[in-house]
């Protein structure tokens, strides 16, 4: 049984084997130039899993639950947005740290994650830009949005089908406390929200050492909070560091099997 991915900008991603398939943190982008996901991409999953509450992993399930029904298993605060925003009860799976699923093809553990900081520097370097007069209207949206949407827990999903094992981030960073698995088939990285992104995600290659990653989350997808991330920077020094680790950089809506 082969595993397929797709992307479609900011942290979504449609993962599927045989024929089942989950839906990971579906959001749609803000950033009219782009037009990276299509919400019927969402009807084939069979649940979708939300990595943590802030809006652009959360905002859209909501209107995709109303249309196509599926349940969604999410942290405390994420359900509490939820059910805020007005999702059937019955639809909200709340998991934490240890729990173990099962849907369709895909056996899931929940592992503890925690949300990436923003460095001071990139606060400084986003705040004083001439983007954030381009994209004011944007701005005073996404304003909004943070204080509707709040991160909550941070859950790290570990997967399990086809004989490989993946663990997905929704943001960058790890709990110390937690115990990962070493060694996974595949680890995606979300390339977003430090000023030393290179040297931040070298350190959680050296804890987990994957034998592959899949970056995501690297697009303008909202600006100006957001900026396009160098990702052939960031697979050079991974070379560097790691020359055996096969590093995926995706295009919108392309497919990756592993």
């Amino acid at each position: 049984m082969r595993l397929r991915w797709r992307w479609f900008g900011t942290a979504a991603i449609l993962m599927s084997a045989g024929g089942s398939s989950i839906i990971f943190d579906p959001f749609v982008s803000m950033n009219g130039k782009i037009d990276a996901y299509d919400h019927t991409v969402a009807a084939e999953a069979d649940g979708i899993l939300i990595t943590h509450g802030h809006f652009d992993h959360l905002a859209d399930v909501p209107d995709l639950v109303g249309k196509y029904g599926q349940d969604i298993y999410c942290s405390g605060t994420a359900a509490q947005t939820l059910r805020r925003e007005g999702v059937d009860e019955k639809k909200i799976r709340v998991v934490a740290p240890g729990k173990h699923l099962k849907i369709g093809n895909f056996n899931i553990t929940v592992r503890r994650g925690r949300h990436i900081v923003f460095d001071l520097r990139l606060i400084l370097r986003t705040a004083f830009n001439r983007r954030v007069f381009t994209y004011r209207d944007n701005l005073r949206k996404i304003a909004g949005l943070n204080r509707r949407y709040p991160a909550g827990e941070v859950i790290i999903w570990e997967i399990e089908a086809g004989e490989k094992r993946i663990l997905h981030l929704g943001s960058l960073n790890l709990a110390p406390e937690e115990v990962y698995p070493r060694g996974a088939d595949l680890l995606t990285v979300p390339l977003q929200g430090r000023s030393d992104l290179n040297d931040f995600a070298m350190d959680i290659l050296r804890r987990l050492e994957p034998k592959a990653i899949y970056l995501h989350h690297f697009d303008d997808t909202f600006p100006p909070v957001t900026d396009k991330v160098d990702c052939q920077g960031f697979a050079r020094e991974v070379r560097r560091v790691f020359p055996a680790m096969e590093i995926i950089t995706p295009a919108y809506g392309e497919e990756f099997v592993l």
